[in-house]
């Protein structure tokens, strides 16, 4: 996230670092990087040593996120293209703290790519053929298919509890027939899944979780989302020319993230909020979902 964690101080994270991770660490510095999570560069002996996370309780519960990490871990043990977490002094890969849990990845200096390449792909070839490490999640279908009622229903009085709400309300009402036609086309292709055919997909291997470390490795990032899946489901990234896919399950993973944003973004600026980077990023991805799904009318 960009805007710094409210909940949590600093000094709660570091200690939690220096008790369970690294007693060595002895200063944090707020990063705005990514969105769905806050991240720190943690030092130790003057010299970066940990990238940290807390990711929010929105798409895991404790157990579940334990279980993510734990199964990247193990993903990482035969496969370099994987950067995981390291467990704790307590054996765990997360630490519950405030609103979320806590993980440490080793800090590795280099760059994000700025285009694919056949590395990247070639990592996404060795994810899906390893075998499936115990504890991965199987990803489910989550768009409701009462989204678009529950829509309709929300846009029908003002969003007054935050001050992007009424254009968040009013992008949301404008666009509820392409939400409604693109998720009759989404729970028409649930039909084609066939779970027996999942392999270990990241979820969101695009070049914005891949890293070119200074050493040369590519490493793909963020293992939040690690589910054994569709092979479709990395293919969204940008791959769609270069792996093997369905094209029909192709659309599905599409709509997929397309009406999941849409209904979590929703969720979020229809309720109390500050005018703040995360907010206004928040409502251009309710926008450009919103305009995706209307540019495959």
């Amino acid at each position: 996230m960009h805007e710094p964690q409210q909940d949590v101080s600093t000094d709660e994270v570091l200690q939690r670092a220096r008790t369970l991770w690294d007693p060595e660490v002895t200063a944090l510095e707020h990063l705005a990087v990514g969105f769905g999570g806050w991240h720190w560069r943690a030092d130790a002996q003057g010299e970066p040593r940990w990238f940290v996370t807390l990711d929010p309780p929105l798409w895991h519960t404790v157990e579940s996120a334990e279980a993510t990490y734990a199964a990247a871990a193990s993903l990482a043990a035969t496969l370099t293209c994987v950067h995981a977490s390291v467990p704790s002094a307590q054996g765990r890969f997360t630490s519950t703290l405030g609103p979320g849990w806590l993980s440490l990845t080793p800090w590795v200096t280099g760059r994000r790519p700025t285009t694919i390449d056949a590395d990247a792909v070639r990592a996404v070839r060795d994810l899906h053929a390893a075998p499936a490490p115990e504890g991965i999640l199987t990803w489910e279908p989550a768009v409701r298919p009462e989204l678009v009622d529950e829509l309709g229903a929300w846009t029908a009085e003002p969003w007054t509890a935050g001050p992007l709400g009424e254009p968040a309300r009013r992008a949301v009402r404008a666009g509820l027939a392409d939400v409604g036609r693109g998720l009759t086309a989404y729970l028409r292709l649930l039909d084609r899944l066939d779970p027996s055919a999942y392999v270990p997909t990241h979820g969101e291997p695009g070049v914005h979780n891949q890293w070119r470390a200074d050493d040369g490795r590519l490493l793909l990032l963020d293992w939040e989302t690690l589910r054994l899946a569709p092979r479709e489901r990395d293919v969204l990234a940008g791959y769609a020319d270069l792996l093997p896919h369905d094209p029909a399950l192709l659309d599905l993973v599409r709509l997929e993230w397309q009406l999941g944003e849409v209904g979590s973004y929703a969720e979020w600026l229809r309720g109390p909020h500050q005018d703040d980077a995360d907010t206004r990023t928040a409502l251009g991805g309710l926008r450009e979902e919103l305009a995706g799904l209307a540019a495959t009318r």
